[in-house]
């Protein structure tokens, strides 16, 4: 029997129980070596796509500083509550929390230095929409980082790569840079 797979944001127990185990499993392991190895710049605009409850985007905003800003993008209410309050608790003020609507984030088109998708790909129920909207928001220079969660390491290139939007820049661990592909270039299955 084929399971349907659930659309929209996860229930807000499920949430919760998420984000404790993030802070559980943040306890052994530091969210500042990943960190350290994004290729983050002072005054990049950094787009944590499906941020949760914000592992990541406050250490961002902090390093890119107060001329750089970090949108931090979910389609789970509590999620954008819960940055939300983290990032005024800690007067941090380049960060703008963004309710999604599906894929769709509002934000400027070719605006972000960075996106980040970090253990959240194999949630994403449309990810050729995922992958148009990422694409439309980042800059014709920047990078687009996966670490895809609970996904073979494969699998998720293929997708990125499969939807003729990114090219393959390099891997270290599960994280996947990617850069965006020109609008003239061609695929090998044009």
């Amino acid at each position: 029997m084929a399971t349907q797979k659930q659309t929209g944001p996860m229930p807000n127990w499920a949430f919760r129980g998420m984000t404790w185990t993030y802070a559980f499993i943040d306890l052994f392991s530091s969210t500042s070596r990943r960190l350290a190895r994004l290729p983050l710049r002072k005054g990049m605009i950094v787009v944590d796509y499906a941020c949760g409850p914000g592992r990541y985007c406050i250490d961002v905003a902090r390093f890119i500083g107060p001329a750089g800003k970090v949108y931090a993008v979910d389609v789970q209410p509590l999620a954008v509550q819960i940055v939300r309050g983290k990032a005024a608790r800690q007067a941090v003020v380049n960060i703008e929390p963004v309710l999604a609507r599906a894929c769709d984030t509002g934000i400027p088109s070719s605006c972000a230095d960075l996106v980040l998708l970090l253990d959240a790909l194999h949630q994403i129920d449309d990810r050729p929409a995922l992958l148009r909207e990422v694409r439309r928001i980042i800059r014709p220079d920047g990078a687009f980082l996966v670490e895809p969660g609970h996904m073979k390491l494969d699998r998720a290139r293929d997708i990125v790569v499969g939807s003729g939007l990114f090219v393959h820049v390099s891997t270290y661990g599960r994280d996947m840079l990617f850069a965006p592909r020109p609008a003239t270039a061609r695929t090998d299955t044009d």
